[in-house]
Formats: structure tokens, sequence, C-alpha cells
């Protein structure tokens, strides 16, 4: 991450101290206000009826969130795409592919459900992790959904469709099943849209979600106060209580699987490109894996071999014996790169923990009506 992202999550979580720091944020809540104001604008005309929402012809779920980054959307969808799957469906995971450097409105197929057919910088980092994590499922990007949609329909004749991010486009494309993911550990950053704070609508903005999911329960402060919240603004809907299991370590470029335990008396470092390099960190304490230095670079963060080795070295300088970092991570780091202090990979698992029995009968019933639609 860098030092003006930093500074800028700290200026908007801190409270404004001084005259010069309450002005530059009260310029910030101005700016808010415009945001706010074109959210408004936006519901109000596709809320006119003017334009109808267009529907694919098989279910749809949508997992999306109401800030921007680290609430477990990606964790999510591998979940679902797994479960689908492994009950004989064919899921079509439709992603808009940020990240990538290829342009947004662009239909990229990263898998169709054989083999991976694009690299991150084609596909975006998340959809080639999901592909890569979800082998049968397959995976399309587009900035236009619903013409992703419906070239999946063409060429892999889907049962199910799951929007990765695809809360925001709710008013656009008709879905059966919304699902928002919150962050535990910072669930609704400073209450304000951006740029005051990190909400992409305002918190009454969850009342149109089925399902709201409280990801990294285990590290949420008060579950309960978040809990009260969601269901001030959404009473109807159920809520989930989850987290991120840590399933193994392994090798980066052998595959083999470490103990967390071997790592006990070493120097181990980590470095991610995620929206919550803080969680990660955290997530391995779980495991019972003490990080001494850790390198928190932007989410998304664009790897190369020079930017790589630069890490590879400062850490090796430092004496660490193992760097650890995340499978969003992996796919964009050269599987031949020549390392001096050896990368694993923490495996982790979205696990539901309160509310599993109405989880379950969700997920039954979404089954199905997939039966019935395919």
């Amino acid at each position: 991450m860098s030092r003006l992202e930093n500074a800028y999550l700290k200026f908007i979580t801190d409270k404004p101290k001084g005259l010069r720091k309450n002005v530059a944020f009260a310029v910030l809540r101005f700016f808010s206000s415009l945001f706010l104001a074109g959210w408004w604008i936006r519901k109000t005309f596709y809320r006119s009826g003017l334009t109808r929402r267009k529907r694919l012809p098989c279910p749809v779920i949508s997992v999306g969130n109401v800030t921007t980054g680290g609430t477990g959307k990606t964790p999510l969808v591998i979940y679902l795409a797994k479960h689908f799957s492994a009950q004989g469906k064919r899921v079509a995971v439709l992603s808009r592919g940020y990240g990538r450097k290829t342009d947004s409105s662009q239909l990229v197929w990263v898998s169709d459900g054989k083999k991976i057919l694009a690299t991150p910088e084609e596909g975006g980092d998340e959809p080639v992790l999901i592909a890569k994590s979800v082998p049968k499922a397959a995976v399309i990007v587009c900035k236009d959904r619903y013409k992703a949609g419906l070239d999946a329909m063409k060429v892999f004749r889907p049962d199910l469709f799951i929007l990765d991010d695809g809360y925001q486009r709710r008013f656009e494309l008709h879905r059966d099943l919304d699902i928002l993911a919150i962050d535990g550990a910072n669930p609704f950053s400073t209450g304000w849209v951006l740029p005051a704070g990190l909400l992409r609508e305002p918190l009454e903005a969850m009342a149109e979600a089925d399902v709201l999911v409280l990801n990294k329960v285990n590290l949420c402060r008060s579950p309960e106060d978040v809990k009260t919240v969601l269901m001030r603004h959404n009473p109807k809907a159920y809520v989930v209580e989850a987290h991120f299991k840590p399933i193994s370590l392994r090798d980066f470029q052998t595959g083999k699987e470490m103990k967390a335990a071997s790592l006990d008396r070493l120097s181990v470092g980590a470095f991610s490109g995620v929206a919550s390099a803080i969680s990660f960190v955290r997530t391995l304490a779980d495991f019972k894996v003490l990080i001494h230095h850790s390198y928190n670079l932007r989410d998304h963060y664009a790897y190369t071999r020079e930017n790589l080795k630069t890490i590879l070295e400062d850490a090796h300088m430092r004496g660490l014996q193992y760097l650890i970092t995340t499978e969003k991570d992996e796919v964009k780091i050269p599987k031949d790169m020549e390392l001096p202090v050896p990368i694993l990979v923490l495996d982790i698992h979205w696990e539901a923990l309160g509310g599993k029995h109405h989880w379950d009968s969700m997920l039954k019933s979404i089954s199905l009506s997939c039966g019935v639609n395919s």
C-alpha cells in the first residue's frame, strides 16, 4: 500500500484535529454529498420503470458489498462455485475483472470450465484465482455482466450464474439471491460514502439484500453490535456469521504442504497485495504463525520480476527464512522465479458459523431451482 493510501485511510479513520484537518474533512464530506446525490439520481432513474432490469435465463446469485475492498467476497464466491459444482451443476462466474490491463468493456473468457484461458493481466487476479480454485466453473469477465451471461449461455450452457461484486448492478440485472458481504474487522468504515469514508453506497442500501454475511467474525470487536446495525437497516434478511479458516501452508514452487508448527522457531515474513493486509496477518496468527515483518502492498498489486526481487532481497537481508503470501497473490508470481527466500502460500476456506441452518436451507433452495431451469 502506498504512503498516500495509508495517509488517506488514517485521515478518514482518525477524528480530525485542528482547523486545517477539519476543513479538509469538510471538503471530503462535500464531495461525499455529491457522490450520494448521484447515487440517488441513479436509483430513482432505475426505480422509475423507464428501463427494465435485464434477466438471464437461469438462476443468478450475486455476491457484493457496500464498502470498498477487503470484505471477503472472493472466498465466498469460490465457496459457492465449489458447492454447486460438487452437486453436478454447471456454474458460470461473471466478474468485471477489476485490476486487469485489458479494457473493462472487453469480454474475456478466463476459464471455459476445462482450462484457464487468460492471465491475471488479461482477466484480473481474482477471476484467475476463482478459475484455478474451481476448475469446473466457467469464469468470464466483462463490465456488462448481461452480455457476458448471454455469451456463457451460448458456449457453456450453465445451470447457475454467480455475479462477483454484483451488488451495485442490482438495478440493471435481475438476480434470484443477493448476498452482501460485510467486513467484520471494519464493517462500516466512517459511515460516510466515498471519499469521506469507504462506503460505495449509504447503509440504507443494505435493505435490498437477501442475506447479510458477516465475514471475519473472529476479528470483529463486537459482532452483536454489528448485527444490530445490520438488522436495523434490513430486518428481513438472514444474517450469517462466517470466518476464513486457514487450511494449509504449501510451498509455492513444489506444492508440498508444510505444517505451521514447523515454523515455530523460524523468522517468518509475509507479503500481500490485498485490501486488508492486517486481516491476513491476523489469520496467520490464528494458524499459530508469528510474522516478524510484513510487506503490505496495494490491493491488486501488479507483481513484476523486478519488484518481487526487491522484496525477496530485502527479506533475505532481514534474515527471514520464509515468506508467506495469499492465494490471490500467488497467481501473479512467475513459477520460475529464483527465490533466495522460499515462499509459502496460505490456503483458506470460507466457513459459515452462526446462521448455518438458514444458509444451508437457502443453498438447497437455489440448487432445486437450478434443477427446474436446467
